[in-house]
């Protein structure tokens, strides 16, 4: 009994056996029976009990079951553990269930720390990185389909500076000669005065680069009014666009008869220089004396006729003016069919029938006779209507049936609106007076004598 005794206290000594009660009761078992066997039946007992002990002692080379257990909360490097946090171990925790620390290809995925573990096999054709990380554009690693990533410097829009884009694929480097997406062109040099501006767009008006042999300008702005306008060719008189502070208009022809002048200045009287339509005439200067009044209206020329007539050889008012119109083309007076009679009837009179109001009328020679109509109907005129067409003196009473004001006597006498020949009266004027009289003296005429009438270009 001595001798197992000393088996088990050298198997514990080497730790070859537990601590635990079931091996101590065997070592203990067998010193009580050694006290017992002093009798027969306790010797016989512990014959029973050493035949397990010298078991036992046989078997206590073997590591023993309850040394290394992965999950006591020991860490036991002699039997292989890395780490052992006991009841929290497990396959998704930093101490694996086997007491191994958790790392990146064991084929466990680490709970906060890992994405994805495919055991090692991880790579850039899966879905899971070496890193075990679910692969993803931005992560700085090229995965599969992906032509680059550049981490935190993937960017877009495309600038032209190349690079990796916010989607992985690479973007248009502008400059290499190789005309990629986002860019419209790419010549690969530095030159901004070709067709592809080194930004790698077309060169087109307005983009601030002289594109040669095709602009003559490019300021980079909207403005149709400065040197250098939208069509990209300098501003010049003529081209429909009004350059601010030099031209005042800018029509696009060269004419001078319209509201801009082939200058570009616009059309003004006296600037010598004919607007049709609306002036009758510009002889360069505002000097009202010259037949061309600061208007640019020219003079109205006023006659008496040579014919003297009486008022049935009238034929009316139209008859009257046709009389007017051949005396003045007779004698070759400018613009005949614009004259027409001084003469009123039951249905008109000047102030109804003549259109020019700010004319100057003068005498066939030029003396004013008044400055326009106002001054013609004021009762003064500035000189008597006393000559014919050729400027020969007339002294005469003229058929006239009109007021100072341009108007119908209210009196009725016409002649029958002219269309008479018999012994009734018409009102009649005085060739040779500037007051009321020239238009209605106060005693008519009888239609049946003849008299002249006035006509004034209209």
């Amino acid at each position: 009994m001595r001798a197992i005794l000393r088996v088990c206290q050298t198997l514990r000594s080497r730790r070859l056996v537990s601590d635990r009660p079931a091996p101590s009761v065997f070592c203990t078992t067998g010193a009580t029976a050694h006290k017992r066997g002093r009798t027969g039946r306790r010797t016989r007992t512990a014959m029973h009990l050493l035949l397990p002990l010298l078991a036992l002692a046989a078997s206590c080379t073997e590591p023993n079951p309850y040394l290394g257990i992965c999950g006591n909360g020991a860490v036991e490097p002699d039997f292989g553990e890395d780490c052992d946090d006991g009841d929290d171990n497990g396959d998704s925790k930093a101490c694996t269930a086997t007491c191994k620390l958790a790392t990146c290809g064991d084929g466990l995925v680490q709970t906060g720390v890992e994405q994805c573990d495919l055991g090692g096999l991880g790579d850039l054709n899966s879905d899971c990185t070496p890193d075990c990380q679910i692969k993803d554009c931005g992560d700085g690693i090229v995965q599969f389909g992906e032509e680059c990533d550049d981490g935190g410097l993937n960017r877009w829009p495309p600038d032209g500076q190349g690079g990796c884009s916010i989607y992985c694929s690479k973007l248009p480097e502008c400059g290499n000669g190789e005309p990629e997406e986002g860019e419209q062109c790419d010549d690969g040099n530095d030159d901004d005065g070709d067709a592809c501006l080194t930004s790698c767009l077309l060169a087109t008006c307005g983009d601030g680069f002289v594109q040669e042999g095709v602009e003559e300008c490019d300021d980079g702005n909207e403005s149709d009014n400065d040197l250098c306008p939208t069509t990209c060719l300098f501003a010049q008189c003529g081209d429909s666009l009004v350059l601010e502070g030099v031209e005042e208009c800018d029509d696009g022809n060269n004419s001078n008869s319209d509201a801009c002048l082939g200058t570009c200045l616009a059309a003004t009287c006296g600037d010598g220089v004919l607007q049709e339509g609306v002036e009758e005439c510009d002889d360069g200067n505002l000097d009202p004396d010259d037949g061309c009044n600061a208007s640019c209206i020219a003079d109205r020329e006023v006659f008496v006729t040579k014919q003297f007539l009486n008022a049935g050889e009238l034929m009316g008012i139209d008859g009257a003016d046709a009389i007017c119109k051949s005396e003045a083309e007779m004698y070759g007076l400018p613009k005949p069919d614009r004259y027409v009679a001084w003469l009123s009837d039951s249905k008109s009179s000047p102030a109804t029938r003549f259109q020019t109001r700010t004319a100057r009328y003068v005498l066939v020679g030029g003396s004013l006779i008044a400055d326009d109509w106002d001054d013609l109907t004021d009762g003064q005129l500035s000189h008597a209507i006393d000559r014919d067409a050729t400027g020969e003196l007339v002294n005469n009473t003229v058929w006239t049936a009109t007021t100072v004001l341009g108007e119908a006597v209210d009196t009725g006498e016409f002649c029958s609106d002219w269309l008479a020949d018999d012994d009734s009266v018409g009102r009649v004027g005085t060739s040779s007076e500037v007051d009321f009289w020239w238009t209605n003296a106060p005693q008519p005429a009888f239609c049946l004598t003849a008299r002249p009438i006035y006509c004034f270009q209209d």
